[in-house]
């Protein structure tokens, strides 16, 4: 009976061992995150890098072994860079949470954790007027829908300067859906900074056509142009023209010369075209 009390002791000794080596990595993890803070250039974006951050889960679920479930692993390192990215600059979220329930403050909570103000708010307008009046740094609002009346995403095309731009898909650990429990939320992240490009990304782009357009006229010309794997995920219609939301399986930036061959190729089908950002795909377990 001693014999297996001591051995017990022993491994509990073991453990607060490892939880003193486990706080000191984090504090030293904080003072580095801090020397990087006082080594960049003062400027006015968002201290947010979604594909650092990306890739730095992405190393670590390809390393991770043993009995620890990897959904645990993510929330333990999402808490640690979402606490870890206010202190280069302050830092807050709004949240559009339209119904009842707080599916979406949720996904913001385990995303960028529990320490920053997150402000709700009834509307993904309200979402982009807060992050680009500079409100907040950062906004959650619901992925695009076909029958959304007025497309929050359209204000991402408008106008020019710093506008916000898509950057994250919540959540970031794609899991499979489960038998006789509801959907479960998704959401985009948007902020005034352009998305990464982490190697693994999609990218949304905005097309403006004719209004008679069709979606398999659009998916030709994207594949004209020589961009593949195209799909249609939002639109907007108006008089005299119609606004696509499609979302590209690639890394695109606004000076990629397939863009202007999608515009050329179109011969007055095709408008305009906008990055309104983009994403890196999520973990899979």
């Amino acid at each position: 009976m001693n014999t297996n009390s001591d051995a017990l002791d022993r491994i509990r000794r073991d453990i607060d061992r490892i939880d003193d080596r486990l706080h000191d990595l984090l504090m030293e993890r904080t003072a580095l995150v801090e020397k990087v803070a006082l080594a960049k250039a003062p400027d006015d974006s968002v201290a947010l890098r979604p594909g650092r951050e990306a890739e730095i889960m992405r190393r670590l679920t390809v390393r991770h072994q043993g009995r620890f479930p990897l959904p645990a692993l993510v929330r333990i390192w999402r808490e640690i860079m979402g606490a870890l990215v206010g202190l280069q600059k302050p830092f807050s979220i709004a949240v559009c949470q339209p119904e009842r329930g707080d599916g979406y403050i949720e996904l913001a909570r385990d995303h960028f954790g529990v320490v920053w103000t997150k402000t709700i708010f009834p509307s993904p307008g309200h979402v982009v007027r807060a992050v680009a009046d500079g409100q907040a740094s950062v906004g959650v609002v619901p992925l695009p829908h076909e029958n959304d009346q007025e497309p929050w995403w359209l204000s991402l095309t408008a106008g020019s300067g710093n506008l916000p731009q898509v950057v994250t898909r919540l959540p970031v650990l794609a899991q499979a859906p489960i038998a006789g429990r509801a959907e479960p939320f998704e959401a985009f992240v948007i902020a005034c900074r352009p998305h990464d490009d982490t190697g693994a990304d999609r990218t949304l782009i905005a097309v403006e056509t004719v209004p008679d357009i069709s979606r398999d006229r659009l998916r030709a010309l994207f594949t004209a142009a020589g961009i593949e794997e195209a799909s249609v995920i939002g639109t907007h219609r108006a008089e005299d023209h119609r606004v696509y939301l499609s979302e590209v399986d690639s890394f695109i930036t606004a000076d990629d010369p397939r863009l202007v061959a999608l515009v050329g190729g179109g011969k007055d089908t095709v408008r305009h075209v906008r990055i309104i950002g983009g994403y890196p795909l999520p973990l899979a377990l």
